[in-house]
């Protein structure tokens, strides 16, 4: 009897390695594959997600979607994404806010970054740029830091949601500056970028897809890249870190995808392959380099490591300027 068990178990076993390699061969042809941007429309992240997508779904053969869940800088879109079913048709368009910088400032995350998710590939990366509205006399990082330092609190800047690289990058500005300016905190960059341009706000750190139009058309003056050095897209821009006193200053803003966790191994593996192969098109490629960014790719045991890296030095930046929040 004990041995008729043991062949009943293993017959099951084997129909269910087989019944579940079946369904992994046929990935990814039941529904549309749904990315979730947990930002607004036309921001980097949604620029990159859309032609990415694109790629994949020639590549998949298989309808691929960009599904935007923006709020608290991109929280409540990671949490959807992190509670989808693990059956590869839910992907999290994921960034340094939902899996470098949030997991530090909030108490009730809604998620672990790494328990959670399941890494697929790092896509690319992209500093800021820091830009001012013209009818503000600052020309340059050094008339900034002098000109918050006469009128403290004076100045503001906004930012795409407490978290971003956006707000990132104005706060350890500050830090490194010891200047104080007042954070104002949209949902998305496209709304900071809107604000600046009517006056609301004196600054933004942002991704150079949304803010160089306006700078290229004067209605926005840059004065500096958040890169440790300068962007092959804006030579003629300097670093922060070419300022005195700011030579330690460097906010690098990266995207990537992550499944959600149990998803099996052979679907993230495909997705990876797939990913890969999208970002050698010269749709995606083009515009990465053009918008400033550089193309990343590889593995997503290379996803993790960088995830690991970005967790612990975002921790100690945020525990330095002592920012929290109780969400």
């Amino acid at each position: 009897m004990r041995r008729l068990n043991r062949f009943l178990m293993s017959g099951l076993v084997a129909l269910a390695m087989t019944m579940g390699g079946a369904a992994h061969a046929e990935w990814p042809h039941d529904k549309p594959i749904t990315i979730i941007v947990p930002f607004p429309p036309g921001g980097v992240t949604d620029v990159l997600a859309r032609l990415v997508a694109k790629e994949l779904s020639t590549s998949l053969a298989q309808s691929v979607i960009v599904q935007n869940r923006p709020g608290a800088a991109g929280l409540l879109g990671t949490r959807v994404a992190a509670q989808a079913a693990p059956d590869g048709y839910t992907v999290l368009l994921s960034q340094i806010a939902s899996h470098g910088s949030l997991p530090a400032l909030h108490k009730k995350l809604g998620y672990d970054p790494v328990r959670n998710f399941e890494p697929v590939i790092l896509l690319a990366a992209h500093p800021n740029v820091l830009v001012i509205n013209p009818t503000r006399s600052p020309r340059n990082v050094a008339e900034l830091i002098s000109l918050a330092k006469a009128k403290p609190g004076a100045l503001n800047y906004g930012s795409a949601g407490i978290g971003t690289t956006f707000f990132l990058s104005a706060e350890l500005f500050k830090s490194m500056a010891n200047v104080f300016i007042t954070g104002i905190h949209y949902q998305g960059g496209a709304p900071a970028i809107t604000a600046l341009l009517g006056g609301q706000v004196d600054i933004v750190f942002s991704d150079f897809s949304t803010a160089m139009p306006h700078v290229k058309t004067g209605a926005l003056r840059a004065l500096a890249v958040t890169s440790k050095t300068r962007s092959p897209a804006a030579p003629d821009i300097p670093a922060v870190a070419e300022t005195p006193g700011m030579q330690d200053f460097e906010v690098v803003s990266w995207i990537s995808l992550h499944y959600p966790a149990g998803v099996p191994e052979a679907i993230v593996q495909r997705l990876n392959a797939a990913a890969n192969k999208a970002l050698k098109a010269p749709a995606v490629a083009d515009w990465v380099t053009n918008s400033g960014g550089m193309v990343k790719g590889g593995t997503p045991a290379d996803l993790a490591r960088h995830v690991d890296s970005e967790l612990a030095k975002w921790k100690k930046v945020i525990d330095r300027t002592g920012i929290s929040t109780e969400e």
